[in-house]
């Protein structure tokens, strides 16, 4: 019962901050507006957050914690082996679109309207991940550019997928997941230069 209450209040905090951020600013945020809004006393406040950017780090790591669980299965590096086309799933794709689209509004807040890149650093990190996880699944080894440190490599893809990713959030999600995730798919497949022709 405890931790259903403890559930309702998080969940209360993060509506309020949301509407509050989304208004006024983080700047203009305290604690005892957040905690008026959200019915609660700041007592109860302290007992899960030391101060509001405390607070705003612990959603933060929330987000990634559910993007990860959606992107990073726990089986994500057993199984069959994969085509490198296949390395990031289509399906988990347009699930993490989702939902960041359902939760826009929280999202956009504690991005700052995608110009804090706190959260971008940290959807990279895990793509990044992600594409690590399943780097032993692969039939073929990937070779990358002859010439290029796979450091570049990896950095190459992942800030493509990031990139699109976080633009997106930038223009308010205004396009489906569905067709968002179609742009990455391309992206996947498409050198950047043949863009252009």
């Amino acid at each position: 019962m405890a931790a259903k209450r403890q559930t309702k209040t998080e969940a209360k905090i993060k509506a309020v901050y949301t509407r509050i951020v989304k208004s006024k600013g983080f700047d203009a945020l305290t604690v005892s507006d957040l905690a008026r809004e959200a019915g609660i006393n700041r007592g109860t406040f302290y007992m899960h957050y030391i101060d509001k950017f405390d607070l705003r780090q612990q959603l933060i790591a929330n987000t990634v914690d559910e993007l990860t669980s959606i992107l990073i299965p726990e089986d994500a590096s057993s199984g069959e082996s994969l085509d490198v086309d296949d390395i990031i799933r289509t399906d988990d794709i347009v699930e993490a679109l989702r939902y960041i689209k359902r939760d826009y509004e929280f999202i956009d807040a504690i991005s700052n309207g995608g110009t804090d890149m706190q959260l971008y650093d940290h959807i990279k990190d895990v793509i990044k991940r992600l594409l690590l996880s399943q780097l032993s699944r692969l039939r073929t080894p990937p070779s990358g550019f002859a010439d290029c440190p796979q450091e570049y490599t990896w950095e190459i893809l992942v800030s493509a997928i990031t990139s699109i990713l976080w633009l997106w959030i930038r223009r308010e999600c205004r396009e489906s997941p569905e067709t968002i995730c179609a742009i990455i798919e391309r992206n996947k497949t498409t050198a950047p230069m043949d863009i252009l022709r």
